[in-house]
C-alpha cells in the first residue's frame, strides 16, 4: 500500500514540475543559476547579482554548469544546428526544474537504502518523503540548497552503511576471537585464523566517495560543513565503543579523506577560475577560491545587515514547523528529551547515542544550532535536515493508531498541501506568467522598431532570461551574410518595494518625456508598462490621475498571485456592510467581496499611453 502511494506522490512529483509551478519562492532560485548560465550560453540580457563579480566570487560554478549548463548547452546545440525555438519561457524555465527533479530522485534511492540497511520500512519512510512540499516544490527548483540535500543523503548513505558494515565485521571478529581461545587444539585455532583473514578490510569503507562530497558540498555552499560535521564524525569513530578501534585508527581515518578532497577540490578550482577569469588568467595568483571568499563575506556583520538580520530562535520557532511540520516539531522534541536523558541518568545508565538513531538525532540538532547562531536565517538553509528527520519520524508517523496519531497524518497531509500550494503556484505566482506574456508581446505583436520600457514595482526581481532578449553586443547572422550589433530595444527596471509611489510617479513622468523627445529626434515609438500586484491597483490609479497627458490602460493580469509584501486585506469582511448574521445570510454582499478579493490575487500589467508629438 505504501509502495503505490510512494508511485503516484513520484507522479505527482513530475506533474508539478512539468506544469510548470509557477510559484516564485526566493529570487536566488534564478539568480544564482539559470540566469548567469542563459546568460553565457545563450548571450540573453540577464542580470548578474554581485555573488558573480568576476573580480571576488562567492558563488561556485561547477555544479550549476554541471546540472543546468550541460541541459542549456544541448538546447543551444538543438537551435543552432535544427533551428529549434527552444528560447520559450516555458523551456528555460522548466528544463532545469526537470534537471532538479530528476537529482531529488537520488535522495529517493539514498533514503530508501539506508533504510534497508537498517532495518527501517522504507516504502513507508518514502511515502512520508515523498508527500513533503519540501520536496515537492523546493526539490524542483534550482536552489543550492536543493543541491545541498541530495549531497547530504549521499552522505548520510555512505556513513550509515559503513556503520553497520564496521559493527557486523568488529562483532563477527569478536566471536572468532572468542571461538580462538575456547579452541580445543591446533587445527580449530588455524580454521578460525582463516575465518578471521576472510573479513573485509573496513577502516577506510566509502573513504573516496566521502572526500569527494564533503568538497563538492563545501564548494557548493560552505554550510556543507556544518552537515557534514556530524556524519563525517560517526564515520570516524565507528568501532571505538566496541574497543576495537582506537585515536590511531581515528586520525588514520580522517587523513584518508584529505587526497579525494584535494583532488576534487582542484578539479573545482581550476573549473571556477576558467568560469570566472577564463585561459588567460590562469594563474597561481589569479584562482577563484569562492569557499573563502563566502566565509570572508559572511564573517563581516554589515554585510549580513544588508540581507536581513534574525532572532537565534526564528529557524526553531518558525522555520522548522514551516518547513518540516509535525517532523520538524518531533525533532525539537526528540532533541529536547535526549538532553534531559543525559544530563539527569546515572553515568552507568546512560543511553547509546552513538549508533543510527543518534547519527539521525545528531544530524539534525548539531547544524540547526549552528545556523542558529548565524544571525541571517531563512527557512530554504535547513532543506537537508528533512533527510534525518523522514528518517528518524517518517515510519513512526505512519505506525502509530489512535486518535493522535490520526490527527499527527491529518495535519502532515493538510500541511503539506496548503505549502505546495502556496510555495508552488501563489508566492509571487504572476511573475512568470507576466514574463510569458511580455515575451509574446515583446517577440510577435509590438511593432518593429519600438522601445519598451518595464517597470516592475512591488514584486521580486523578475528573471530577465525568459523574456529571451538577445544581449546588445551580440553579433546577428541574417541570411544573407550581413553582421551587425543589435542595439538594446527593451529596458528593464526593477523599483522594489521601498520606493515611494510620488518617486514612482515622478519616474513615470520622466519616462514620458524622453519618450516624446525621442519620438521628435529619431521618430522611435516608445511604450511604458509598469507591473505590480492587484492589491495596490486603487492606489496607482489616484496616483497617475493628475497627469492630463496620460491614459493609465490596463492590458494584463496573472492568477494567481500572493504577495506578503503587499496581501489582500480580509480585515474589511468584518464592515458593517458585509456583517453576515446566522440566520440572514447576505450572499449578495459576501459574493461581491470575494471577487474583489480574488482580483486582487494578482499580477496587474498597466501601459502608460501618451501623445508622441
Amino acid at each position: 500500500m505504501h509502495c503505490w502511494s510512494y508511485l503516484l506522490l513520484c507522479f505527482v512529483r513530475i506533474v508539478l514540475t512539468l506544469l510548470p509551478q509557477t510559484g516564485y519562492i526566493h529570487p536566488d532560485e534564478y539568480f544564482q543559476s539559470t540566469e548567469i548560465l542563459a546568460g553565457r550560453i545563450f548571450k540573453l540580457e540577464t542580470y548578474t547579482p554581485w555573488e558573480f563579480n568576476t573580480s571576488l566570487p562567492i558563488r561556485s560554478m561547477f555544479l550549476p554548469v554541471l546540472t543546468i549548463g550541460g541541459p542549456y548547452s544541448l538546447m543551444k546545440l538543438a537551435k543552432d544546428w535544427w533551428n529549434f525555438d527552444v528560447l520559450q519561457p516555458y523551456l528555460l524555465l522548466t528544463i532545469p526544474r526537470i534537471m532538479m527533479t530528476a537529482l531529488s530522485f537520488l535522495s529517493d534511492m539514498f533514503i530508501y537504502k539506508i533504510c534497508l540497511n537498517n532495518n527501517t520500512r522504507p516504502w513507508s519512510t518514502l511515502k512520508i518523503w515523498a508527500s513533503s512540499h519540501v520536496t515537492l516544490v523546493f526539490l524542483s527548483r534550482t536552489f543550492s540548497n536543493s543541491i545541498e540535500l541530495v549531497l547530504f543523503s549521499a552522505l548520510l548513505y555512505f556513513v550509515s552503511s559503513s556503520m553497520k558494515l564496521t559493527d557486523r565485521y568488529i562483532r563477527r571478529e569478536i566471536e572468532l576471537e572468542d571461538q580462538y581461545k575456547k579452541a580445543a587444539n591446533a587445527v580449530e585455532r588455524v580454521n578460525i585464523v582463516k575465518m578471521q583473514k576472510k573479513i573485509p578490510l573496513h577502516k577506510y569503507n566509502h573513504s573516496f566517495w566521502i572526500g569527494a562530497l564533503f568538497a563538492l558540498g563545501v564548494f557548493n555552499r560552505p554550510t556543507f560543513m556544518l552537515y557534514a560535521l556530524v556524519p563525517m564524525f560517526f564515520w570516524m569513530q565507528r568501532g571505538m565503543f566496541l574497543k576495537k578501534v582506537g585515536l590511531t585508527d581515528f586520525h588514520d581515518r580522517m587523513s584518508s579523506l584529505v587526497p579525494t578532497f584535494i583532488v576534487m577540490a582542484m578539479v573545482i578550482v581550476v573549473s571556477d577560475t576558467l568560469f570566472y577569469r577564463g585561459w588567460s588568467q590562469m594563474t597561481v595568483g589569479q584562482v577563484v577560491m569562492t569557499p573563502l571568499n563566502f566565509i570572508a563575506y559572511n564573517m563581516d556583520q554589515s554585510n549580513l545587515a544588508r540581507h536581513g538580520l534574525h532572532p537565534w530562535y526564528l529557524h526553531s520557532a518558525v522555520n522548522v514547523p514551516m518547513l518540516f511540520n509535525v517532523l520538524g516539531l518531533g525533532g525539537l522534541y526528540l532533541v529536547s528529551r535526549a538532553l534531559v536523558v543525559v544530563v539527569i541518568s546515572p553515568w552507568t545508565s546512560k543511553p547509546n547515542l552513538f549508533d543510527f538513531n543518534g547519527l539521525l538525532m545528531f544530524s539534525f540538532a548539531v547544524p540547526l544550532m549552528a545556523l542558529s547562531l548565524t544571525p541571517h536565517q531563512e527557512p530554504r538553509f535547513l532543506l537537508p535536515l528533512l533527510v534525518p528527520l523522514v528518517l528518524l519520524l517518517g515510519p513512526f508517523l505512519l505506525r502509530r493508531h489512535g486518535f493522535s496519531a490520526k490527527a499527527m497524518r491529518s495535519f502532515w497531509y493538510a500541511g503539506n498541501v496548503v505549502c505546495v500550494l502556496f510555495f508552488g503556484f501563489f508566492h509571487q505566482g504572476g511573475i512568470y506568467e507576466t514574463q510569458h506574456w511580455l515575451h509574446r508581446h515583446i517577440h510577435h505583436e509590438r511593432a518593429r522598431g519600438t522601445h519598451t520600457h518595464l517597470l516592475y514595482f512591488h514584486t521580486y526581481m523578475p528573471p530577465m532570461s525568459l523574456l529571451a532578449l538577445p544581449h546588445r553586443t551580440s553579433i546577428v547572422n541574417h541570411i544573407n551574410g550581413t553582421r551587425y550589433q543589435r542595439g538594446r530595444t527593451v529596458f528593464f527596471e526593477d523599483l522594489g518595494s521601498s520606493l515611494q509611489l510620488e518617486e514612482l510617479r515622478q519616474r513615470c513622468a520622466r519616462l514620458v518625456e524622453e519618450a516624446q523627445s525621442k519620438y521628435q529626434s529619431t521618430k522611435l515609438m516608445t511604450e511604458i508598462f509598469v507591473v505590480f500586484p492587484a492589491t495596490i491597483s486603487f492606489q496607482m490609479d489616484r496616483l497617475l490621475m493628475p497627469l492630463p497627458t496620460l491614459r493609465w490602460k490596463h492590458v494584463h493580469k496573472s492568477y494567481p498571485h500572493l504577495s506578503m509584501e503587499d496581501p489582500p486585506d480580509f480585515g474589511d469582511l468584518c464592515s458593517k456592510n458585509l456583517t453576515v448574521s446566522l440566520t440572514d445570510i447576505q450572499c449578495n454582499s459576501i459574493i461581491p467581496w470575494l471577487t474583489k478579493k480574488c482580483n486582487q490575487m494578482a499580477l496587474a500589467v498597466y501601459q502608460l499611453q501618451f501623445l508622441h508629438r
